[in-house]
């Protein structure tokens, strides 16, 4: 190979190599604003939240007080 065509070759690659990044950096950047609205769905209400806090620690062999606990705050497990 000469000095030319391996310059050529070189150049070649690294545009190629840029292609790609610049073709992912643009995916990434349309999936990351898709996510936000998908992460808005796997939300936790209120109640909900309230009812985790207070039936967390309530832990036996076989999770029944976590049960009844979280039946008493109208949960589901």
């Amino acid at each position: 190979m000469t000095g030319d065509t391996a310059m050529l070759t070189l150049k070649t690659r690294w545009a190629k190599a840029a292609s790609k990044l610049a073709l992912s950096a643009t995916v990434s950047a349309f999936w990351m604003a898709a996510t936000p609205a998908a992460a808005a769905d796997d939300s936790v209400s209120a109640a909900r939240a309230r009812a985790l806090q207070a039936c967390s620690g309530m832990a036996d062999e076989w999770d029944y007080a976590y049960r009844a606990c979280m039946t008493q705050h109208g949960q589901q497990e």
